[in-house]
């Protein structure tokens, strides 16, 4: 009897948002939902359980209490994200693998698989996450720089006086009210930033290789009409890479 393709639940826990996609192996991925991370309790969990009764999950969290209640609730049908070079199935030029992010960890995989190295991996969530591969497709290192939401929440609540406000492109650089002003303050000071530590890591690769930029993350679209640099966006690269490590260790583990 020939044996059914296998599904993959693939989730993205991170500090605000947890979102999770369904897959084949072969994909493609098919993005099912997302809730704020702090609504993620374990009744939630045991609930997504029920749901997907039978897919093989895959989980990349950056919040570590979070990590028991998945593996109760999904079993041994759960692979959990860490810095094991070999279950990653990338090469390391770092001296602590297991510091490093999930999240992070899972798009240097998807980059690696596909050959994109040199690289900078741009992550744009609640931290701005740079992670970078080496010539040799080794994870060399990186930064991690406050979010673009995280920049204006702080501004907002450091200073009595200033309004609420929501981000999106300013009219002008050159502010005519308080609300504009911050928005073109903080997102100058995003996209500034940004582009600053991708020239200084760029610096500091050995070779003469330009490296792929690679941008990613629910604020990726605020970087990419401004970034003034050869770029990809790869909105799905968690997945991508959460997808290719569940590929390698559900079929090994069979």
């Amino acid at each position: 009897m020939r044996k059914s393709t296998p599904e993959f639940l693939l989730i993205d826990m991170g500090n605000t948002r947890l979102k999770w996609a369904l897959a084949a192996p072969r994909g493609p991925i098919r993005v099912a939902g997302d809730i704020a991370t702090k609504d993620a309790s374990s009744k939630w969990i045991a609930s997504l359980a029920r749901k997907c009764p039978r897919q093989q999950v895959v989980l990349a969290s950056v919040v570590p209490r979070m990590v028991a209640p998945f593996r109760r609730a999904f079993a041994k049908r759960i692979e959990v994200i860490g810095g094991d070079p070999h279950a990653l199935g990338i090469p390391f030029d770092y001296p602590k693998p297991a510091e490093i992010g999930a999240d992070r960890l899972a798009c240097a995989v998807a980059t690696h698989a596909g050959g994109l190295f040199p690289a900078i991996i741009v992550a744009c969530g609640t931290a701005t996450a740079f992670t970078v591969l080496d010539a040799k497709g080794r994870l060399c290192g990186g930064a991690i720089a406050p979010g673009l939401q995280t920049q204006l929440a702080a501004l907002l609540g450091a200073t009595a006086q200033l309004p609420e406000t929501t981000l999106r492109r300013p009219k002008s650089a050159l502010a005519k009210s308080t609300q504009e002003a911050i928005r073109s303050g903080v997102l100058l000071n995003y996209q500034g930033g940004v582009k600053e530590i991708i020239h200084r890591l760029s610096a500091a690769l050995p070779g003469r290789r330009k490296p792929e930029i690679i941008l990613t993350g629910g604020s990726a679209g605020h970087l990419s009409g401004s970034l003034d640099l050869p770029h990809k966006v790869r909105p799905l690269l968690v997945f991508e890479g959460l997808l290719i490590i569940g590929s390698r260790h559900f079929t090994l583990a069979s």
